[in-house]
């Protein structure tokens, strides 16, 4: 018989299948989620499920209120304008810093392998490769740029951005890949101001693109 699952992972399995749910639009927006209810139909204490919420909320997914259930949260105009003003403030950054590593003499060969392998997916018609390979592009440049801290305080805005990509994933794969590989390509070649722009362009791009879009992600309201 196998160990025991710990409350940690038991956690994490409570926040997937919530945040899956609420992707694909099984939980919709303003559903209540009563912990006796999740507790039941996940077979689970309500311990993960306690543990499992405020990072469920910090993605942006669920609101907490004092005494009553946690409710699914809507997706609004507003929220997607904040995202992404934060997203153009720090990426441009986060490429600045990994471009500024490549002039000190770090190595790219990681960063550039992620994007080959985002362009060998996208030509043999793999989205599901491409996207996977092309968060490894992301995460490339991060790791260049050597902050820990920005990873930490980005996650929550990654996951809010996946909670819009459910609707945007398959529009226009090459121009995304065509836009990485302009910004690895400023980064690789240590052009600091260069990878700076397209960084910001990307981030703008990426905001239009969600909003023809947003009438199709689970839980928008066009009221608020």
């Amino acid at each position: 018989m196998g160990a025991p699952e710990r409350p940690e992972s038991l956690s994490r399995v409570v926040f997937d299948e919530i945040r899956a749910r609420i992707l694909d639009g099984r939980l919709r927006a303003g559903e209540p989620l009563p912990e006796r209810d999740i507790s039941a139909e996940l077979d689970v204490s309500r311990v993960p499920i306690r543990e499992a919420l405020p990072l469920l909320e910090a993605a942006g997914l669920v609101k907490l209120s004092k005494r009553r259930p946690a409710v699914v949260t809507f997706v609004t105009r507003s929220g997607v304008d904040e995202l992404y003003d934060i997203r153009s403030a720090l990426e441009p950054l986060i490429a600045r810093k990994a471009a500024a590593a490549v002039v000190r003499g770090a190595d790219a060969s990681l960063l550039l392998g992620a994007l080959e392998r985002a362009g060998i997916a996208l030509d043999a018609g793999d989205l599901d490769a491409f996207h996977y390979s092309s968060g490894h592009v992301h995460k490339g440049i991060e790791a260049l740029a050597g902050n820990a801290l920005y990873v930490t305080v980005t996650e929550p805005l990654r996951e809010r951005s996946e909670r819009l990509n459910v609707a945007n994933m398959e529009r226009d794969p090459a121009k995304r890949h065509g836009e990485h590989v302009a910004l690895v390509e400023a980064i690789a070649n240590a052009d600091v101001e260069l990878a700076a722009a397209v960084a910001y362009s990307h981030v703008e791009w990426g905001r239009a693109r969600t909003f023809e879009t947003l009438s199709s992600v689970p839980g928008y309201d066009p009221n608020q």
